[in-house]
């Protein structure tokens, strides 16, 4: 029989039955190959060897990225799902590709874990992540397990492609560019302060948050649509866009001002944090959005072609001369205090 993600109900963590010890590696991996079954265009050779082959389009750049999560530092197993955690392990992936305007097409996944670990806590996990990829057209080609000391780590590399020389780049910023996020900001931040702050009791609006924060979207549309429009500065936001906007400008050799009143974000965020709703919104991170900047002649045509279907473009700042990144209560208007950041690693 095929494992399937839509066969079996989904499960909590630590819910019995036997352990990755009882089990062995030989079975194990017989068992996440049978979950990713999907054939995929271009791969030539899947899951099973010692490396998969792929084959990309002529024409086509390649873009790569890396990401892992850590449990205890990017998420708790009383918040989340092992299914759920599939699926957001390769979300968070596939946002750098996202934020490059890149297509997906393969991902790897190295999963270590403690041998106590339950058996079927990993097949959750392997059939999140499965029916994540299978939803944008992305096919797990391989990865690993390992025996760790230590808690879970579940790593994802991603691969796709784009046109020749057409990527979004942190470098192709010039001062007058206006800057332009997509979506709305602060919300899985809110629900990461939620989910840190005990998560019970929560309104509809507060699960609303949280739900944001376990199941984040990657913007590959948004991006796709960026460059297909021409945009060649970006990036995606998941270190909050204070952080990412910085990394632009300094790659850019130049400066931004970002406008507090032009943010977009929920009323419900400002009335429920109060003054903290920037450090939410501006230094939070963990929206997944994307960020662009673009000469400002070309944005009125720009938001009027995006299609309505995309998550929505909104104006929020402008990069500038010199080199610092100011936050102004509104264009032209007073500066105001930098907002706390909440995303960097090592800090």
């Amino acid at each position: 029989m095929t494992l399937d993600q839509d066969q079996t109900p989904e499960r909590a963590f630590d819910r019995g039955g036997p352990s990755l010890a009882d089990v062995g590696e030989r079975a194990l991996l017989r068992a996440l190959r049978e979950i990713a079954h999907a054939p995929a265009p271009g791969l030539i050779v899947a899951s099973g060897d010692d490396a998969a082959v792929w084959s990309p389009e002529p024409g086509t750049d390649l873009a790569i990225s890396q990401d892992a999560l850590v449990e205890g530092v990017d998420f708790r197993r009383t918040w989340i799902t092992p299914r759920r955690l599939g699926a957001r392990a390769l979300a968070v992936a596939l946002s750098d590709l996202a934020g490059m305007g890149a297509r997906p097409l393969w991902c790897t996944a190295t999963l270590c874990a403690p041998s106590s670990t339950c058996f079927e806590d990993v097949l959750e996990i392997q059939r999140g992540l499965c029916a994540a990829a299978g939803s944008v057209g992305c096919a797990v080609a391989g990865g690993d397990v390992s025996a760790i000391d230590g808690p879970l780590v579940i790593d994802i590399s991603v691969g796709g492609t784009l046109g020749a020389n057409a990527a979004l780049r942190r470098d192709r910023g010039r001062p007058g560019d206006l800057v332009l996020v997509t979506g709305t900001l602060g919300r899985a931040a809110a629900g990461l302060r939620l989910l840190l702050d005990g998560g019970d009791d929560l309104s509809e609006q507060e699960r609303a948050w949280v739900d944001a924060q376990l199941s984040p979207v990657a913007r590959i549309a948004e991006g796709l649509q960026l460059v297909a429009s021409g945009v060649r500065c970006g990036g995606d936001i998941s270190d909050g866009l204070l952080v990412d906007l910085e990394r632009i400008t300094e790659m850019s050799a130049c400066g931004a001002e970002l406008w507090l009143d032009r943010l977009p974000v929920e009323t419900a965020l400002v009335s429920d944090f109060g003054a903290a709703w920037p450090d939410l919104a501006v230094g939070g991170g963990e929206d997944f959005e994307l960020v662009a900047t673009l000469p400002e002649p070309a944005v009125a045509a720009l938001l009027e072609s995006w299609p309505e279907e995309l998550a929505p473009l909104t104006v929020v700042g402008r990069l500038v001369t010199g080199a610092s990144l100011d936050v102004l209560d509104h264009e032209g208007g007073a500066q105001m205090p930098r907002p706390q950041t909440s995303s960097r690693h090592f800090s």
